[in-house]
């Protein structure tokens, strides 16, 4: 399984979500990668996703994304639940 989070420079919820994820990848083994949304000139604001957004893929195939607000309560439930036993 491979957890993306989405985040920006300065961003005390990414921040919170990233900390969460990283303390889930100790418990679940699962990769994790860190994108950076950078806030480019040519890009509409309106474009770009709320940030924090995760996404969750398994095996290529992404099988669920979690889009601003996300509370890490949630986020802990979520990623259990989709770790393969």
């Amino acid at each position: 399984m491979r957890v993306t989070l989405f985040t920006k420079h300065n961003c005390q919820l990414c921040d919170a979500i990233k900390y969460e994820l990283l303390d889930l990848q100790v418990e679940f083994g699962f990769d994790f990668t860190e994108t950076f949304l950078v806030e480019d000139t040519g890009v509409v604001q309106e474009e770009m996703p709320r940030v924090p957004y995760v996404t969750v893929e398994r095996d290529g195939q992404a099988i669920l994304s979690l889009d601003h607000p996300i509370e890490q309560t949630a986020l802990r439930r979520i990623i259990r639940s989709q770790v393969k036993t």
